[in-house]
């Protein structure tokens, strides 16, 4: 009887060892993956997608006009500047059907030419329309470069670089630049907010109207109308 007892105790004890070697597995955290385990000063390795997975889709940035993408304006750029090299041929053209000067001092035979060169043009864009040149992709942030220069400006700023139209007049595109308009200076800070041009050619604010000018010939190239702000009473 003793033996016996002493055999129960003794496997009473080994099942109670073991059973607190299994607790003690149980509660030790599970070891991190291959892609975690960084040794101490060292950069962490980031996790590697499974084989076949779709690659992450990359970030993008909205555009002035609230469309996603960040080269919306890039292009837009990129075709109004397309758009000016088109019309530069025709002007070009338009130049070798137009005698050259033979006196730059004379203004009589500098009226003359202007004119032949004007007409040339407009035969060769005989139909021209609205928003050729001015570029559908470029106009909106023509008109966000416009009025936010124009915000900052005073009612009588306003005023002062406003070419109002006479009644009754309304100017459009290959005609010739009325002579009656006087041709003011272009502001010089909006000037450098908007795309640059070829000598060429020139920005012209009538009205509310923004105007392409072409130099040589005194005719309008384009116009992007309802841009400038109403002015405040």
């Amino acid at each position: 009887m003793t033996i016996l007892k002493g055999a129960g105790l003794i496997v009473a004890f080994a099942v109670l060892v073991a059973g607190c070697a299994r607790a003690e597995q149980s509660s030790e955290p599970a070891p991190a993956s291959a892609s975690t385990v960084t040794p101490a000063g060292e950069t962490p390795i980031p996790s590697v997608p499974p084989v076949g997975s779709p690659p992450p889709a990359p970030a993008t940035a909205a555009a002035p006009d609230g469309q996603p993408g960040t080269n919306a304006q890039a292009a837009a750029t990129v075709e109004f500047q397309d758009r000016i090299k088109a019309y530069l041929k025709v002007h070009n053209e338009a130049e070798t059907k137009v005698p050259n000067l033979k006196r730059t001092d004379d203004p009589k035979e500098i009226y003359e030419r202007q004119a032949s060169l004007a007409k040339a043009i407009q035969t060769l864009r005989a139909n021209a329309k609205i928003g050729e040149v001015f570029a559908p992709e470029y106009q909106p942030y023509f008109i966000k470069i416009v009025q936010d220069d124009f915000a900052t400006r005073s009612a009588r700023d306003r005023k002062a670089i406003i070419s109002e139209l006479p009644k009754n007049m309304k100017v459009d595109i290959n005609t010739v630049y009325p002579t009656t308009l006087a041709l003011a200076t272009f502001p010089a800070a909006l000037l450098q907010k908007l795309p640059d041009l070829p000598p060429e050619l020139e920005y012209r604010l009538v009205g509310r109207s923004l105007i392409l000018r072409d130099v040589k010939a005194n005719l309008i190239v384009d116009i992007l109308r309802d841009v400038v702000p109403t002015i405040p009473s």
